[in-house]
């Protein structure tokens, strides 16, 4: 390595060194300060697909004090994709504007999302969300450096819950969101549950893995909080 390489080397450690430090050291949030909402797109309320989001949920708040945590269930709520093209399909009164307020909060750094697998798909009342989100790309990409985390409920093994994970994990990238998956041991993609007669798995290996992305998203969210400061 040639004396230039190696200072300029040596210059970019050190820095990162510094960065890194100053964000271990930086005091942490006060309590509640960090809100983390978790959303759930199941069109069936408190089923499966909402236990697993109260899960990761309740994961992220042993994580510190300062997490707060807030849970959407989109069943029964018009989110009218009609009005992301300037039309609408009723006169029922639109329920999007609420949900906007609450995901683009300034003190909500970090957003769960939760789908059941519906035939390889994410739910109809997603999808309606994700095509009303285009207001959020025409108006400054409110979502960015937001942590993202993915959960998926599938009725049994190998329904598709991997498929669920890359759909919710494609829509937060096009929002500009960081994304952090469950974390060690599984190092995957998200948190992946098969519902039992409307219970969670008694599999502690797939209860891990939601915990586990509740987790990360506590964990970053924390640091962003911290260094927003």
């Amino acid at each position: 390595m040639s004396d230039m390489n190696r200072r300029l080397f040596l210059g970019a450690a050190a820095a990162a060194a510094a960065a890194t430090a100053g964000l271990a050291g930086a005091a942490e949030p006060a309590a509640g300060s960090v809100k983390i909402i978790g959303i759930v797109g199941s069109l069936r309320k408190g089923k499966t697909t909402y236990k697993a989001v109260e899960l990761g949920l309740e994961s992220a708040k042993t994580v510190s004090p300062a997490i707060a945590t807030e849970l959407i269930e989109l069943s029964g709520l018009n989110l009218d994709p009609y009005i992301a093209v300037g039309s609408k399909s009723s006169d029922r009164p639109d329920d999007f504007p609420a949900v906007h307020e609450k995901l683009v909060a300034p003190d909500v750094f970090g957003i769960l999302m939760g789908s059941p697998v519906y035939m390889g798909i994410i739910s109809s009342p997603l999808k309606q969300l994700f095509e009303r989100m285009l207001a959020f790309r025409q108006g400054g990409f409110p979502l960015q450096n937001k942590v993202g985390g993915a959960i998926a409920v599938g009725g049994g093994r190998n329904t598709g819950v991997e498929m669920i994970l890359q759909q919710l994990i494609m829509f937060m990238l096009s929002q500009e969101m960081i994304l952090v998956g469950d974390g060690k041991p599984g190092d995957h993609w998200g948190g992946t549950m098969q519902s039992q007669g409307d219970e969670l798995s008694k599999d502690e290996g797939s209860l891990n893995t939601i915990r586990g992305v509740g987790k990360r998203v506590a964990e970053i969210a924390l640091r962003l909080a911290a260094s927003a400061k």
